[in-house]
């Protein structure tokens, strides 16, 4: 007999300042093992390596070592919550670990949590993860690895357990000390599920595994910035269609060395490093993560690539849904199989997956579908607020045609905006509207929001578009209807992250609303934000093509550092933003 998931919802309060519920159960939380047995254990993506080649272990036979080496938290990444407001703000916390660990422990229940507190300790409590939190899944899949001449070759892939647990209660704009853990809690069956506090010995609660220390800042209040001891600024790095490539690998290299404190430029395959006054506050993935194409491991290898590096635990990841983040399981057609469970996004309602038709997507290695598919809400689209900043991800894949679900989402989120509070409005979407480059012009996500989108970016002075797909790097000045226009948005397309770089040129001339184009160079990109009306855009570079001749030659020479002025406050006497000057 497994052992089972506990369901339920947890919070330790060390706190006289915070309400604690009548129903409060005090415990005291007991380890296996010492903290040097802890510092001993691989780090997560070694443990991932090794984990995954052990057999069924024999319980008899394991050490405390080996319980908490298969037990480990891993993958541990963050994500902005649902709540954010003057006073209250939100952060959840995702994690995943083996399912061989239910195995140790047949007779009782194994719950993930999450342990917050600030440096005061005033604010010091412990989240345990409900139903709504713990997402696994299986499917089958072309293993390419082992068998890449097999077409119909198939074996079966099941998941780590995951959790995504929000953190609730927290002030904005401040710094907080977290670690995931696995605890197995008998009581738990007898449905004593309240408040803990810890201090007690009356219940004790014991910790099978743990993760190491970590932090994050939430984000600040709507409409503030944080503190100038916090070098109040913001800054997002933005990156798209990343993989896991060498080039992967090195762009997020640099993005972390980036987060750590330092500006980083490549030129000539040399790092030239310089203290850099401000990190990265929150990552922008815009679609097509890991390129798995239905194959889980990658996935797996994909989340390894990311652990190793700080910012992806420390600072929250927002991603958008791209194609190739549209895996599905081939014998019941459910799809984003991976793209939902292993992600927990501010979600405004949970995800809404029909199964697909069997023929909805393009035959071959690579997933591309053929038209929109049946995937509203969840991880699929979402809103969030970030100080001065508000912040939409739309799904190119999802119906977003007038009357759809999402196109009436949108329209709701954009009228909602109170632009005197967050005067920046940002959108992420994979499928770029404006591109200079020749590939995946005639694509039905990219036409049909040339026609439904675009107005409404225009009409509702959204900032600053960003895109990936395209495997390539541009920029345009602000436009609108496929001229220049400086109360339009500012198209970035930013799909450089690591897959490929190679997209020919549509034109040998640029047109005329395009600024900065590449198709050369690796990379990522910032944007800062500076106070209401400026903001600064940075293409940052992070490798080359290789290997290549012609038009695909890295170029040296260009370089994208650009002042934005906020659209809302430019020549608003020579460009009115009225009804004669909206587009249909």
């Amino acid at each position: 007999m497994k052992g089972r998931l506990h369901s339920a919802v947890f919070m330790l309060c060390v706190t006289a300042s915070r309400a604690v519920p009548p129903q409060q159960i005090a415990v005291r939380i007991i380890d296996d093992v010492s903290q040097s047995e802890y510092d001993a254990f691989p780090s997560e993506h070694q443990a991932n390596n090794q984990t995954n080649l052990m057999n069924r272990p024999n319980r008899e036979d394991l050490t405390a070592l080996h319980q908490k080496h298969i037990c480990r938290p891993r993958h541990i990444h963050l994500s902005v919550g649902r709540f954010q407001n003057a006073t209250h703000s939100s952060i959840t916390a995702s994690f995943s670990f083996s399912p061989k660990c239910l195995e140790l422990f047949e007779d009782d229940d194994v719950v993930g949590a999450v342990r917050v507190w600030d440096a005061s300790k005033h604010f010091n409590v412990l989240v345990m993860g409900d139903e709504g939190d713990v997402r696994s899944y299986s499917a089958p899949f072309v293993d390419r690895h082992l068998n890449p001449t097999v077409r119909d070759g198939m074996t079966h892939y099941f998941s780590d357990i995951h959790y995504h647990i929000e953190i609730d209660g927290l002030q904005p704009g401040s710094k907080y000390y977290y670690r995931c853990l696995l605890l197995h809690h008998s009581t738990a069956r007898k449905g004593q599920t309240s408040s803990l506090r810890l201090g007690h010995t009356s219940i004790p609660i014991r910790a099978i595994s743990k993760s190491d220390y970590s932090m994050f800042f939430t984000p600040p209040a709507p409409g503030h910035w944080y503190s100038s001891s916090l070098d109040h600024t913001i800054k997002f790095a933005v990156l798209g269609d990343l993989a896991v490539t060498s080039h992967s690998r090195q762009t997020v290299r640099l993005l972390n060395q980036h987060h750590l404190g330092f500006d980083t430029k490549v030129a000539l395959g040399e790092d030239i490093h310089r203290p850099h006054r401000q990190n990265i506050d929150c990552v922008l993935l815009a679609g097509d993560l890991a390129y798995a194409n239905s194959n889980h491991d990658v996935w797996d290898e994909w989340m390894d690539m990311m652990s190793v590096h700080e910012f992806f635990r420390t600072v929250p990841l927002q991603v958008a849904l791209g194609n190739h983040d549209l895996d599905y399981d081939p014998n019941t057609m459910e799809i984003a199989l991976s793209y939902e469970n292993r992600f927990r996004m501010p979600q405004s309602r949970p995800a809404l997956r029909d199964l697909a038709p069997q023929d909805l997507f393009h035959h071959g290695n690579k997933i591309q579908a053929k038209t929109f598919v049946p995937y509203e809400f969840g991880n699929a689209y979402y809103s969030f607020l970030f100080g001065p900043s508000m912040h939409i991800v739309l799904s190119s894949y999802s119906s977003f045609l007038p009357g759809s679900v999402q196109y009436e989402w949108l329209v709701t989120e954009l009228r909602a905006i109170n632009r005197a509070v967050t005067p920046w409005l940002v959108v992420m979407i994979h499928c770029p509207i404006y591109t200079t480059f020749k590939n995946h012009r005639n694509e039905i996500f990219i036409n049909e929001a040339q026609t439904h989108l675009e107005p409404l970016f225009f009409n509702y002075s959204v900032n600053v578009v960003f895109a990936g797909h395209v495997h390539s790097y541009m920029r345009t000045v602000p436009t609108a209807n496929w001229t220049v226009h400086p109360r339009g948005p500012i198209y970035i397309i930013q799909g450089n992250g690591g897959r490929q770089v190679s997209e020919p040129y549509l034109n040998e001339v640029p047109e005329e609303w395009v600024e900065v184009r590449d198709n050369s160079m690796y990379g990522y990109g910032t944007l800062e934000l500076f106070n209401h009306t400026h903001a600064k855009w940075t293409w940052v570079k992070t490798g080359f093509n290789t290997n290549v001749s012609g038009q695909f030659e890295p170029n040296f020479s260009i370089h994208d550092d650009v002042w934005i002025i906020n659209q809302l406050f430019v020549a608003a006497d020579r460009y009115p933003m009225n009804e004669t000057d909206e587009l249909d």
